[in-house]
Formats: structure tokens, C-alpha cells, sequence
């Protein structure tokens, strides 16, 4: 039972209708049960135990705006402490070793690593696939940052490894599905990231946001490892905050998001807006049923992504 009323008729028939109503226009929610499951959600009462009255329409949506509210600056920080005591915990001498893409991610990444670190200990690889056009935001970043980097170009290694797959041998053999070849690149990145981390004494850093990782927008193996992952928890918009607050070219931080690997960006992939999505995974609030089902769907596919791969329970003898 919502704890915004104990009856919804009660609620509609009280002078709490104008305080729906005012709810309703600022926050462009459109329904009773919508903004019971938001209160619901972070736990904001409309009923004042010690004054023993309702509270104003003004005090619930502060609380509202306190709840939802994101402060980047805060946050920024918060992460590059946390990078700091990871570090110090996990490799004291040890370089963060970051895949660049020119996108959001990567940048906010690694931005952040040298703010905690220092720009002498954040090492950038660049990994184009072939000739690819958007390398050029890599480079922007990198330069911006003025940390170290490598560039190593993995379309020769995809197309050898494709091909070797393909190999048929005593009427046997194997042909790539689409997404095969979609995700081997990712995959191949990966394992590039490590030869390299491995090289320089480097700690891989996993650039996935929680946007993308909820509904398993990722590769298994590939974008979605790494040996930290300052951005877990951070939906898409908060990334971009972030990014602002780093100081980052909007070119790179606001640049419409795509995977760089089938050439469609990842709204037209998904099938639904960042909006949209974001506001679901913090409100729980989605006003499109079979949006609503098609995330819910994702989210339970790819679940196996998100958890620790699982193991027989076995305890000996």
C-alpha cells in the first residue's frame, strides 16, 4: 500500500487533490499511481508525524528534488577518492590502463583517473577497428589530458581471427553469426587492454555506466570487465554532468552515443530514449506499458552479465 494515502479515493477527494495536481504539472507525471510509486521509492511521506499535519506541496517536492537531485561536483570528487583508496589497497605503483574511445565513458574515465592519480600514471589505448573515422575523438582526448598513449590497430587481428573461425576442416567448420562479428571487436580490445596492462604494470579500468549495464548493453568479456569501474553505478546523464564538471570538450561528453560497431546509435538500437530509461531505473516510473515491458525484458536477459558467473556448490567430502 502506497504510504502517500492509505485510500486513493480519500487521497482524490481531499484537499490533497491540489497537492497532486501541483506534483503532477512539475514533474510531468500524469497519474495518481505514477507519483505514489515515486514517493513510494524514496520513501518521502506526505504526512508530518510531529506536526500532525500534511506538509505543503512546496516541502514534498524539495524532498522530491533532494532525492532526484544530482550534484556533480560532489560526486566527481567522491569518485576520485575512491580511486585513491583503490589504488592504494590494490596497486600502489600501478598505472590505470584505459581503453579510449572518444566517447563519454572512456573519457569521464579517465579524466577522473588523472585527477586522482596524476597524469604519469594513466595510460590511454586507442584500438580502431580498420580505418575508423571517430578515432579522431580519441586523439582530442588524449591530447587534452596530456597523458601517455598507444595506438594499435586491431582490424587485421578481427579479420584473421574471423577468418580462422570460418576455417573448414574435414566438412567441418564454423560460420561468425552478425553478432559475432559485432561483438568480436570488444573482445579482442579487451584482451589487447590487458596485454598492454599487463606490460606496464597497469590496473584495467571497465568505463560501463549503469544505463547501459541494465539493460546488458555491453559485451561479455569485452567493455563490460576491467579490474575497476568507477562508473557502475552512474546513469548516462550523470556521466555527462560529470564530464562537465572535469571540464571535458562537449564534443566528447555530449556527443550523440553510438558502439561504434554496426553504425546505428544506441537509441536507434534500443528502441527507446536514455530519457526514458534513466528515468525508469531512478524513479521506477514509465508511462509507455510496452516500453515499460521491453526494458524489463533487456534488464532480465541480461542479468547473467551482472552476476558472478556461478559455480557448483560443492564442498568436499
Amino acid at each position: 500500500m502506497s504510504n502517500i494515502v492509505k485510500n486513493k479515493q480519500e487521497f482524490l477527494n481531499t484537499t490533497l487533490a491540489s497537492i497532486f495536481n501541483e506534483i503532477s504539472q512539475t514533474l510531468m507525471i500524469g497519474n495518481f499511481d505514477d507519483i505514489a510509486t515515486l514517493l513510494d521509492r524514496y520513501d518521502i511521506k506526505v504526512f508530518d508525524d510531529k506536526k500532525g499535519m500534511y506538509k505543503t506541496t512546496y516541502e514534498i517536492l524539495s524532498e522530491i528534488s533532494e532525492k532526484l537531485g544530482f550534484d556533480a561536483e560532489k560526486v566527481k570528487n567522491d569518485i576520485v577518492q575512491w580511486i585513491r583508496d583503490w589504488f592504494a589497497k590494490n596497486g600502489p605503483e600501478c598505472n590505470a590502463v584505459i581503453g579510449i574511445s572518444g566517447g563519454k565513458d572512456s573519457s569521464v574515465v579517465a579524466a577522473l583517473c588523472v585527477e586522482a592519480l596524476g597524469k604519469d600514471r594513466v595510460f590511454g589505448v586507442l584500438m580502431p577497428d580498420g580505418n575508423q573515422g571517430d578515432i579522431k575523438d580519441s586523439y582530442k582526448l588524449v591530447y587534452h589530458l596530456g597523458i601517455s598513449f598507444t595506438t594499435i590497430n586491431i582490424g587485421s587481428t578481427t579479420e584473421a581471427l574471423l577468418q580462422s573461425i570460418s576455417h573448414r576442416e574435414n566438412g567441418w567448420g564454423v560460420t561468425p553469426s552478425e553478432q559475432t562479428r559485432i561483438n568480436l571487436p570488444p573482445r579482442i580490445r579487451m584482451t589487447t587492454l590487458y596485454a598492454v596492462s599487463q606490460s606496464i604494470n597497469g590496473r584495467v579500468a571497465c568505463t560501463d555506466n549503469l544505463s547501459e549495464s541494465y539493460i546488458g548493453y555491453s559485451t561479455r568479456w569485452g567493455d563490460n570487465v576491467g579490474d575497476f569501474c568507477p562508473l557502475a553505478n552512474l546513469i548516462s546523464d550523470e556521466v555527462v554532468a560529470i564530464g562537465d564538471a572535469l571540464g571535458l570538450p562537449y564534443e566528447l561528453t555530449h556527443k550523440v552515443p553510438s558502439d561504434g560497431l554496426c553504425g546505428k546509435t544506441d537509441e536507434d538500437r534500443f528502441g527507446f530514449t536514455y530519457e526514458v530509461l534513466n528515468k525508469y531505473i531512478r524513479t521506477g516510473i514509465c508511462e509507455d506499458e510496452a516500453t515499460k515491458a521491453k526494458i524489463d525484458e533487456m534488464h532480465n536477459k541480461n542479468l547473467f552479465k551482472l552476476n558472478p558467473i556461478p559455480k557448483f556448490p560443492y564442498m568436499g567430502n
